[in-house]
This record gives C-alpha cells, sequence and structure tokens, in this order.
C-alpha cells in the first residue's frame, strides 16, 4: 500500500459536490469535510495499482438559494488508478445524496492526475432534477494525517 496516506487526499478529494442556484445555469461555491475513509481497499498490479475508498461527507450549503438545505450529507466512492510510484493516473468518484426533503442528488467525475475533481451532476429528482448536467471543479483546501480533508467546490467554466 505504497503512499496511502497521501493518496487517501485524492480519494477524499474525489467526495466533492455542487449545488445549483436559482434555477439559472450557474453553480454557487461550496465547502464539504471528507471524513476519513470508511472502507478503503487497494489492488496491486505488475504495472500500478487502484485504489478503492468510500466516506460520508459533510456538505455546507450556508450560501444555497432559499428552497435549498444549507447542510447536507454524501455518500461518496471513489476509485483511482496509481503507478508503481504511488503517483496518480485518474479515476472516478461518484457521490449520491438524500436531502431533509427526500430529494435526491447524485454526483459523477473524473479524477486528474493533478489531484483535481471535475464532474457534473448526473441525476436528480425534485429541486435538483432541472439542474442535471450542471458542471464543477472541487480542490482539496486541507487535510489532516487521519485522512479528513476539507475541500472547496466552484462552478466550471
Amino acid at each position: 500500500m505504497r503512499n496511502l496516506s497521501k493518496w487517501t487526499a485524492l480519494f477524499l478529494a474525489c467526495s466533492t459536490s455542487p449545488l445549483l442556484a436559482d434555477g439559472h445555469a450557474g453553480l454557487w461555491n461550496m465547502v464539504g469535510l471528507a471524513n476519513a475513509p470508511s472502507t478503503m481497499a487497494m489492488i496491486e498490479g505488475t504495472t500500478g495499482s487502484i485504489m478503492m475508498a468510500s466516506s460520508t461527507d459533510l456538505w455546507d450549503w450556508s450560501a444555497a438559494p432559499e428552497g435549498f438545505p444549507s447542510l447536507v450529507t454524501a455518500e461518496c466512492t471513489q476509485s483511482v488508478a496509481l503507478t508503481t510510484n504511488g503517483q496518480p493516473v485518474g479515476g472516478v468518484g461518484v457521490c449520491s445524496m438524500m436531502d431533509p426533503d427526500g430529494d435526491l442528488a447524485i454526483y459523477f467525475g473524473e479524477i486528474t492526475p493533478d489531484m483535481e475533481y471535475i464532474g457534473s451532476l448526473t441525476a436528480g429528482s425534485g429541486k435538483y432534477e432541472p439542474y442535471v448536467g450542471q458542471k464543477f471543479i472541487g480542490t482539496v483546501t486541507g487535510m489532516l494525517s487521519t485522512g479528513q480533508q476539507m475541500y472547496h467546490v466552484v462552478p466550471a467554466d
């Protein structure tokens, strides 16, 4: 499990997800807290490895428009390919959430070698449904040795 703690950050960075504002084709900035992974596994090959992780994240939507919750949780899973030296090659992540009103959203994205998460809302019901297809970029802003971290999500241009 080469560079496991270093690349835990990559998995948790994937746990990002925004919501969309006021029926416009735009997103608002949000902050997330990725808890330490609840599950983590590594598949080691001869030319690289695949790291798989899951976590329950807390999303601060205090800047959300009226009608959206200001705080939600999401279940996030990621798979990232690593070189034999433990460097990320790329990967994918999915976050699924249901808000207190019973509306749901599923986010999917690509994990880049630069540890960015470039994604979009891929499915949603209720207030999220009109925004399916909206895009965002997530980046890690700080990490603890436990794997917990803060991340920030902004609209993609």
